[in-house]
């Protein structure tokens, strides 16, 4: 049986949950897989390369006192509330594949195994009847892996409409209308599970499936429990303080571009802003929903002093490992779009 460590953490505050999740990923040492579980009070989570501004219901956050906190992870912008339970994978000896499918299926059996039927499909999601309840992310760093992700199990669906800005060319390219017609909660799934024999699913809240999750990786893994030293913790704070806390972490500066393309590939929304002096480029920054298993910015620097054309752009895009970069698009999807 396959060992796994169980890091405890019980703190809903975004700000000290990401310094926590961060800390344990790059100064935990070990050889050992680990597993987070851990909640959030209301808050939007951006991704990593995300224009945090164009992302949100500004008017409707500050109203309604919702945190918004960047994340070091690619993809999109989430909700999450303590309706909400998020996974962290922590995994030691990695190459640097992009493999959902590896940490998405234990979660997928977890439930199947109690009579939800859920799936893994698409890029980076986990559904239940067509329907989204988990996306994830990746980040990798010092040849360790840390892939998480969300599960909404009784979410208050009002905020999710209200404080996120979804891009309609999302609606359209996943063919349906809004945020609510492509998501839902998974307890009805559990209340259905329970009626038809899985007494264990019964009369559940998040606390209750946090517990029934818990008690499946402690079948299927050798879990042991690990504590935290008062030390640790402390830094865990000082970086929560200097990082996660800070404006100009959270939100950043807007890029300042000449040129703006951006649209929706098969690797989410990718979009270059151009800085363009004497018709070469002086700096580009990328923002979008994508997801990267290099830093962006090695990318970035290769188009620093080439012209803004089409040959030229070709030529970078053609000696450039997208795949690393961005994913599953081509130079050519690219070239039509920036260009």
């Amino acid at each position: 049986m396959e060992k796994m460590i169980y890091i405890e953490n019980l703190n809903n505050k975004p700000q000290y949950n990401l310094a926590f999740e961060e800390y344990v990923f790059t100064r935990v040492a070990g050889d050992t897989p680990i597993l987070l579980l851990w909640q959030n009070e209301p808050s939007v989570i951006i991704g990593k390369f995300q224009n945090t501004i164009e992302e949100i219901n500004y008017d409707y956050i500050r109203e309604q006192g919702i945190n918004v906190v960047r994340r070091n992870t690619g993809g999109g912008a989430v909700y999450h509330d303590l309706g909400n339970l998020n996974y962290s994978f922590i995994i030691p000896d990695v190459n640097t594949k992009v493999d959902f499918k590896t940490f998405t299926i234990p979660v997928v059996k977890a439930l199947n195994s109690y009579g939800v039927p859920a799936e893994q499909t698409g890029r980076n999601d986990i559904l239940v009847d067509g329907r989204k309840f988990s996306g994830n992310a990746q980040q990798f760093s010092g040849g360790k892996l840390l892939h998480h992700g969300t599960i909404m199990f009784d979410v208050d669906m009002e905020p999710v409409q209200k404080a996120l800005n979804v891009k309609e060319g999302k609606f359209k390219s996943k063919a349906t209308k809004s945020v609510k017609s492509r998501v839902t909660n998974l307890k009805p799934y559990f209340d259905k599970a329970a009626s038809e024999g899985h007494a264990e699913a019964a009369g559940l809240d998040v606390d209750g499936f946090k517990e029934l999750l818990l008690s499946w990786f402690a079948r299927e893994y050798d879990l042991t429990e690990m504590k935290l030293s008062d030390d640790q913790l402390s830094a865990i704070e000082k970086l929560r303080r200097e990082k996660y806390e800070t404006e100009a972490w959270n939100f950043g500066k807007s890029p300042a571009a000449d040129v703006t393309r951006g649209d929706f590939f098969r690797c989410g929304y990718v979009e270059f802003n151009f800085s363009i002096k004497n018709h070469r480029i002086s700096r580009v920054k990328l923002v979008g929903d994508f997801f990267c298993s290099k830093p962006v910015e090695e990318f970035e620097e290769m188009f620093a002093g080439v012209e803004y054309t089409r040959d030229a752009l070709k030529s970078v895009l053609d000696r450039a490992d997208l795949a690393s970069f961005l994913g599953d698009v081509t130079a050519d999807e690219l070239l039509d779009v920036i260009v």
